[in-house]
């Protein structure tokens, strides 16, 4: 093949999936999933291959990116790198979301000079090229012929797990910077040198910055399994690999040390319950292991009415690369990494779909913040390896190949009866013919069999990639009119009104068939507009807001493995004090009697709560509680007066006078707010913002400590007098994750740019 083909290839590939992007400006955010929500068809009728499978449901492209890029952007194009959301759970750090890479070079050098909405899907389109490119180019470093290269650059670009996560972002760094890694892993251990093992931890370094941790974590530990075999297998070497190791591992933690250390904060100060959909998952746990056999024939894995099961156990490769893997396995398992390849691939497939071993996976720490079904990212890395392998195999002995492909091609067929409701059935089909193609042809007309092989790759891949990231018009949301005119009405991105938040419940048919994540989505929408929400869906909520739902609604109102914060309980004072003004009822209920009737918007109510408390306000008198119980029976006793009293996790009780005073708002953005407080005597400033770690608080210039107040909220003690008050988010693990960072990248780029002297 001619150098510039594969190239020419992955650039056709990409313009096939991303070409109303760029001439039309449609975008991968699916705005499908909230017309789904709520109750309006689609504007676009899906095509031949999309109507024929299940519909996908992917609530994190049209919930929760949008809005968190917009901020992210806006920051940077003025010169800030915003780290705080103030829209959900009376704010929580942005970086608890673990698809926005608030630290990965691409997102911020294209998030500071172009729109939200380009940036992100320039950003995926430019991933999904260089993935193939990058996949293309560590095939080459070990020997892979130009032909087999291409073919596995084209897999890994389309390969299933990929495919069905590809829009979210969730390993954009990963899908380029992992093959990466492993060619400096690779070249510095053949070649005895340090640089490409330097490299090679630039470009891990990369995977922790641009990936979701889980991905990022699987990774690594990968890697970390391949040096280890290469020390054990290789005496000699195992100086220069013990040197090797410690740089390639020490290059990757100090360049993803950002996200690793904001990582951390969030895992430490939120709530993620571990092994929650266990139950979901491994429903049927001696089922489970059969639907290992859509690896070549399902588009989609497990129950096809199951969005959840379907998008973590997608598997699914083709039967061109599932026979191409199965050749290099059978062929070449006498070669030590052939056999490394396999054996790997088959242990993170069992670890993902075999029960007992998911619930060993469960108890490891970190390893458990997802379901084990995550490893599939691993085997599809793994497959892809060896499915390159496979057709250098089949091209040194095609006879012999041949068979091995007949074979489990034949077996491939015969479980083809039972995934028929899979969908997608006619280019499964095709599949196997262009396979069988390959396999007749492959000793008699070396080149038509190549050409069956791409076609097979490319017929059975390619419409399932397009359907599950099909770009849709990025117009306003088909809201009612009444909704849009008020969304319209709330202040934008990043300036916030000082007094409003919402707590929007939308539920399919009242409270007693209340369901987190329907909940959890109103919040969310709303929060599209500006408008900020008590409650709400994201990665890891902090534990504060956590505590403080629980408080008002109980243990149900944590929901989906921590994802969902959700209240029922109207009745709650502590609503109140949440500064919770709004609610909307997209159903015939009556709240608790202190909610006003505003107007309804389409069938929706919108109440009005007089007995909210302002988000900023003064009060005289303090008390303390030792923990959760007691200050919940303070807040919510009969004679208990939130408008003058503040209960404070403190040992200390700052002092506190009878007098009057109030408050003004002076500005107030998504990592900084500044009020202006006069008061007659001293008192305590009460803002029902989230307490985290990380918010740093100013009197008039002078550094002043934060109390814990309500549960969850922030408070200062201010002395008598006119002062300005300013609080900014200023997390340590931010800061000094960032400047470890830059200083590992600059380290790592000058030692691989200086000149070897000459030995004398």
């Amino acid at each position: 093949m001619r150098r510039a083909a594969p190239y020419a290839l992955f650039g056709a590939l990409t313009l096939a999936c991303f070409w109303r992007f760029l001439f039309m400006g449609w975008t991968l955010y699916d705005y499908r999933t909230l017309e789904g929500h709520l109750g309006l068809e689609s504007r676009e009728t899906p095509g031949w291959f999309e109507s024929h499978r299940p519909p996908v449901d992917r609530g994190d492209t049209g919930l929760s990116l949008p809005m968190l890029n917009a901020l992210y952007s806006e920051g940077l194009h003025h010169g800030e790198l915003r780290l705080w959301n103030p829209y959900l759970f009376c704010g929580y750090p942005l970086y608890n979301n673990l698809l926005v890479h608030p630290f990965y070079p691409p997102n911020l050098i294209l998030h500071s000079v172009l729109p939200p909405q380009i940036a992100y899907d320039l950003n995926l389109l430019l991933h999904f090229f260089f993935s193939g490119a990058a996949m293309y180019w560590l095939l080459r470093g070990m020997g892979r012929s130009d032909v087999a290269a291409t073919a596995g650059g084209l897999l890994w670009m389309l390969v299933g797990y990929n495919t069905f996560w590809f829009s979210t972002g969730t390993f954009m760094g990963a899908s380029v910077f992992a093959p990466l890694a492993l060619l400096g892993l690779h070249l510095g251990m053949t070649r005895r040198d340090l640089k490409p093992l330097a490299l090679g931890g630039l470009s891990m370094g990369l995977v922790i910055l641009g990936s979701h941790g889980q991905h990022a974590l699987h990774v690594l530990i990968f890697l970390s399994l391949w040096l280890l075999v290469s020390w054990i297998r290789d005496r000699e070497a195992r100086p220069f690999l013990l040197k090797g190791g410690a740089l390639f591992i020490g290059a990757a933690l100090g360049v993803g040390m950002a996200a690793i250390l904001t990582q951390l904060d969030s895992v430490l100060n939120g709530l993620r319950v571990a092994g929650e959909d266990v139950a979901i998952h491994y429903a049927s746990p001696w089922r489970l292991p059969t639907y290992i056999a859509n690896l070549a024939l399902g588009k989609v894995c497990y129950d096809p009415k199951d969005g959840l099961l379907r998008s973590e156990f997608t598997i699914y490769a083709g039967v061109a690369g599932t026979l191409l893997a199965v050749v290099a396995a059978v062929r070449g398992f006498r070669d030590p990494w052939i056999r490394y390849l396999t054996l790997f691939a088959l242990l993170a497939l069992l670890v993902a779909f075999v029960k007992p071993l998911a619930q060993i996976a469960l108890q490891i720490p970190f390893l458990n913040l997802s379901m084990p079904a995550r490893w599939v990212y691993v085997f599809g890395f793994c497959l892809t390896l060896l499915a390159a392998s496979g057709l250098d195999a089949m091209r040194e002995d095609p006879a012999r190949a041949a068979r091995v492909a007949a074979v489990a091609g034949v077996l491939c067929l015969l479980t083809l009866g039972f995934h028929l409701s899979q969908g997608a059935l006619a280019e499964t089909l095709v599949g196997f013919a262009l396979a069988a193609g390959w396999i007749v042809t492959a000793r008699i007309r070396p080149r038509l069999s190549l050409a069956f092989c791409f076609l097979a790759l490319c017929v059975d891949l390619l419409p399932n990639f397009i359907c599950f990231n099909r770009h849709t018009d990025p117009g306003p949301i088909a809201l009612s009119k009444g909704l849009q005119e008020w969304g319209q009405q709330q202040p934008s991105i990043p300036s916030i009104a000082p007094s409003r938040a919402t707590g929007s419940l939308r539920f399919e048919g009242g409270p007693a068939h209340a369901d987190g994540w329907t909940v959890s989505i109103g919040s969310n929408l709303l929060a599209l507009y500006g408008v900020e929400a008590v409650m709400g869906y994201e990665s890891i909520a902090p534990l504060s807001a956590v505590r403080y739902c629980i408080a008002m609604g109980g243990p149900k109102a944590v929901m989906g493995s921590g994802r969902v914060l959700a209240v029922f309980n109207l009745k709650s004072r502590l609503l109140d004090i949440a500064n919770m003004q709004t609610v909307f009822m997209p159903f015939v209920y009556d709240p608790d009697p202190r909610f006003k009737k505003l107007k309804s918007i389409g069938p929706t109510t919108v109440y009005d709560n007089p007995a909210a408390l302002p988000r900023a306000y003064l009060v005289s008198r303090a008390v303390t509680a030792h923990d959760d119980p007691e200050a919940i029976r303070l807040l919510e006793s009969a004679d208990f007066d939130p408008r003058t009293t503040v209960v404070l996790e403190t040992s200390e009780l700052p002092r506190t006078g009878d007098g009057t005073g109030g408050v003004k708002w002076n500005s107030r953005e998504t990592d900084r707010l500044e009020v202006e407080v006069r008061s007659t005597s001293d008192a305590i400033l009460v803002l029902s913002d989230t307490d985290y770690p990380g918010w740093e608080a100013e009197i008039d210039g002078n550094s002043v400590p934060i109390l814990r107040a309500n549960i969850a909220f922030r408070a200062v003690a201010v002395p008598a007098g006119k002062h300005t008050v300013t609080m900014r988010f200023r997390p340590g693990s931010a800061r000094y994750g960032l400047i470890l960072t830059a200083l590992s990248i600059v380290a790592l780029l000058s030692f691989c740019g200086r000149r070897k002297r000459p030995a004398p």
